[in-house]
């Protein structure tokens, strides 16, 4: 799911999944290059720890921020903020 708010100043953008979740411990990690949650049922999730690195990089460049909500088990939700030009 995705929803997309605008104000004034700032576009928002939020995308929600389904997913594993990311427990709070974790969750101040996850924008960090290289970085995987190492937890035992996490290992059969493929990938190198770029996705959200990069993504924050991007955001950052355009002025913006990201930020997730999420539980274990119970999926995460990512927003983006980005000023309006």
């Amino acid at each position: 799911d995705y929803g997309v708010d605008k104000t004034d100043s700032t576009h928002y953008i939020s995308v929600k999944d389904n997913g594993i979740g990311i427990s709070p411990k974790y969750q101040k990690f996850i924008f960090e290059k290289f970085y995987r949650v190492s937890e035992k049922d996490t290992h059969n999730y493929k990938g190198l720890g770029l996705g959200l690195y990069y993504t924050k990089q991007i955001i950052i460049a355009h002025g913006g921020s990201i930020s997730v909500k999420s539980e274990a088990s119970k999926g995460s939700v990512f927003t983006i903020k980005i000023p309006v030009s």
